[in-house]
């Protein structure tokens, strides 16, 4: 039997040794155009380390995950958290109903009692996605930070969103009363406990792919370099670019684009929800400074004069932070519709970061910007029904999908480790 994973990014590396621990006989093929690391890749540019798909780190509220992924290889550290939210000028402790204990009295009140009121009324299921930021944190806290912040991310009305999303186990921090109450006080406390402490690789975040990718090899996995062009069902099995015989097809390239290349062309109506399938462009523009980076890992930027939504000082998170120097990155999200200038963008970044204190101009010795197509899937009202009727058709021919792009979902990478190896694919 002959098992082809098309895709070969951390989705892809992780099917297939799923696979072929399942199928130790199997003829397990990984097919990928680059084995790049897609979203997990780390670049050097003038003596700058930066993850240029992004801040990514390893954390799960099930440890044995995090300690699997670790196993695959590499040098890894444990880092304590220190993430804030930037607003109004004050670094507020991630996530930010714990952290507002930085805050003066008036405003841990406000905050507090936000949150609280919004506890006391109990479960309501919300209609889109702004309901739910006003259903769970309130009104003074949505207001501030958290619609500002996703409308900057989302770059569409959130009541046009669906809230679907929020309910992945370990997605997104919850607010708990007990916390809550603390943080009014005054007391300091953690949340998000499972995120606390993260784990990263030296080499930064491509080391995670790289030493996947080794595994997959020396499990006996089989990577061809090739771009996937066309999938045509024949008779019991496949046959991918005209060459390339499977008996089963699994895949990890973009929900979206999969029926162009299928062969027999599945129905009009399976075309039009791949359509419209939602997300957003990622740019990553990489700062290189000729200074030692405050204590700080990444930091949230719900101001909208500001273009990026997030910083982080990836040079933090290495095992052993340079001392004289360090590397940041600003990500950017970009709708579909909008054209892209990076020249641009890096010239607003910079700027941004200056004007937020993050770095001095006269510092900044390397800029580059990297971007990528799929950075964000968006969750739009008809998001679900959409992905269920690409994956329906798929699965009916025989073609199982897989991972974040593969399943069109917001997942992070011990997701989808987990799911990798706690369901049968």
């Amino acid at each position: 039997m002959r098992i082809v994973v098309l895709g070969c990014g951390w989705s892809g590396v992780v099917a297939a040794l799923r696979l072929k621990s399942v199928h130790p006989s199997a003829d397990v093929v990984c097919l990928d155009k680059s084995f790049d690391g897609g979203l997990l890749r780390t670049e050097a540019a003038g003596g700058y380390l930066f993850d240029v798909g992004g801040s990514h780190v390893v954390f799960s509220r099930d440890s044995a995950v995090v300690e699997a992924i670790v196993s695959m290889g590499g040098r890894w550290v444990a880092r304590e958290r220190r993430a804030f939210v930037l607003l109004d000028g004050a670094f507020v402790p991630y996530p930010f109903e714990n952290g507002i204990y930085v805050l003066p009295p008036e405003k841990r009140a406000r905050y507090g009692l936000s949150l609280i009121r919004a506890l006391m009324q109990g479960d309501r299921k919300p209609g889109n996605f702004k309901e739910w930021v006003l259903n769970t944190f309130g009104e003074e806290v949505a207001q501030d930070y958290l619609i500002p912040y996703n409308e900057k991310i989302w770059k569409r009305p959130l009541e046009e969103m669906s809230a679907d999303w929020v309910y992945t186990p370990g997605r997104l921090p919850l607010p708990s009363l007990e916390d809550i109450v603390k943080a009014v006080a005054g007391l300091e406390t953690i949340g998000y406990r499972e995120q606390a402490v993260f784990r990263y690789p030296e080499g930064g975040i491509a080391t995670q792919y790289q030493s996947a990718l080794r595994r997959a090899e020396e499990a006996g996995v089989a990577l061809v370099r090739e771009e996937v062009k066309e999938v045509k069902k024949v008779g019991d099995g496949f046959l991918i670019n005209g060459r390339l015989r499977a008996d089963r097809v699994v895949s990890t390239l973009p929900l979206r684009d999969f029926p162009a290349i299928l062969y027999p062309p599945p129905p009009e109506d399976v075309f039009k929800a791949a359509e419209r399938l939602d997300y957003n462009s990622v740019a990553v523009v990489g700062v290189g400074v000729r200074a030692r980076a405050p204590d700080q890992h990444w930091v949230y930027v719900p101001d909208k004069r500001v273009v990026f939504h997030r910083y982080s000082w990836i040079s933090n998170y290495l095992p052993e932070p340079p001392r004289d120097r360090a590397s940041l990155i600003a990500e950017i999200t970009i709708p579909p519709s909008r054209d892209v200038d990076a020249e641009e963008l890096a010239a607003e970044a910079v700027r941004g970061l200056s004007e937020l204190g993050a770095v001095r101009e006269r510092d900044v010795e390397v800029v580059k910007v990297w971007i990528h197509k799929y950075g964000y899937p968006v969750y739009t009202k008809t998001h679900r029904q959409d992905r269920e009727a690409v994956e329906a058709h798929l699965r009916q021919i025989g073609i199982t999908t897989f991972g974040r792009w593969g399943n069109w979902h917001y997942w992070n990478t011990d997701v989808i480790y987990k799911k990798a190896f706690s369901e049968v694919l």
